[in-house]
């Protein structure tokens, strides 16, 4: 595992000591899991970028066109 000295505002550490608290881990604990969950939502833009990229849209228009223009069943109104 690797360290590395953070310097947080004073109202930040605050807050993020109160919520360690709150959900009862530790300090650490509570920084590793909100920097996991910012590094696996960069990840999920990053992929959604890629595959936006890589998408046909006159593919997926061609196949939007052959959807029948009727009203949705009872029940699967919006």
């Amino acid at each position: 595992m690797s360290s590395y000295p953070l310097q947080l505002p004073e109202e930040l550490m605050q807050e993020v000591r109160r919520l360690a608290e709150v959900n009862q881990v530790t300090l650490e604990q509570w920084l590793l899991v909100a920097i996991e969950r910012h590094v696996a939502a960069e990840q999920s833009l990053r992929h959604l970028r890629l595959a936006a990229q890589a998408a046909d849209y006159d593919r997926f228009d061609r196949i939007l066109a052959r959807v029948p223009d009727v009203n949705p069943m009872p029940g699967d109104e919006l």
